[in-house]
């Protein structure tokens, strides 16, 4: 994704900017997991623990699969194959291998990540560390408008919203700053589907893409850790809550 300036028209290829922001978000999970677990920690922890999440997320990959073993085999497969097909698109600049559908995968697969995270590290490690990874790593992939430092942040927190509206990644988003912190909220998400699955029923999600992008811009603004209290999810968008240190 090239770094244009928010106020330009709408890419016509909206899902290839959006596979890489998830996949920013991926990457930092998997750099967390390597740094705080171990080089093995997908083989070993993530994997065996994203049954539950992708039989519930991916049903319609993985449901013919009922042993374990199965499903960890072809989770690995899929999430190899998905980041063959990112890389291809950000060398050729093209979105032809990808789809919003896919995206609606690679999303399910985020959560499932973060699921397994909370598990094994709990939830402040993600909240006190994993969105500090994930300012550095998005920085490569988010317009430069949002990343200056010259631009207070409340323009850059509303620039991001209607970022994420111009490509309809959302249909509406709304930014909000007073002293009890920064309140993200969206709504008409093209990747909300997922919000109807028993995994977010039974709270085993906590945090929302958008608001996770949110505070990774105001950790990299603020050159200091957010905390992304929570995110309340809705059966078409999330609010999401941020408190600065």
């Amino acid at each position: 994704m090239s770094p244009d300036k928010t106020d330009e028209p709408p890419s016509e290829q909206p899902e290839l900017e959006a596979v890489f922001l998830y996949a920013g978000i991926l990457d930092a999970y998997e750099a967390v997991g390597i740094e705080l677990i171990g080089p093995k920690v997908l083989d070993e922890h993530v994997m065996p623990r994203m049954v539950y999440y992708v039989r519930e997320f991916l049903p319609e990959i993985f449901s013919a699969n009922s042993g374990s073993d199965k499903l960890v085999s072809d989770l690995r497969v899929f999430l190899e194959d998905f980041r063959e097909k990112v890389e291809r698109a950000r060398q050729t600049g093209s979105a032809q291998d990808l789809s919003i559908e896919e995206i609606w995968k690679l999303r399910a697969a985020i959560f499932g990540f973060e699921s397994v995270f909370i598990n094994i590290l709990g939830e402040a490690a993600i909240k006190d560390y994993l969105f500090t990874r994930i300012a550095d790593i998005l920085s490569a992939y988010l317009p430069e408008s949002l990343l200056d430092s010259k631009v207070p942040l409340r323009d850059k927190l509303e620039a991001y919203a209607k970022y994420i509206k111009d490509r309809r990644f959302v249909g509406y988003a709304r930014v909000s700053l007073d002293k009890s912190g920064i309140t993200v909220a969206t709504n008409n998400c093209a990747f909300a589907k997922i919000h109807d699955s028993d995994a977010y029923k039974n709270l085993n999600v906590r945090f929302c893409p958008w608001g996770m992008i949110a505070s990774a811009i105001v950790a990299g603004h603020e050159g200091k850790e957010t905390v992304l209290k929570s995110s309340t999810f809705t059966t078409r968008g999330s609010i999401s809550r941020i408190r600065l240190n």
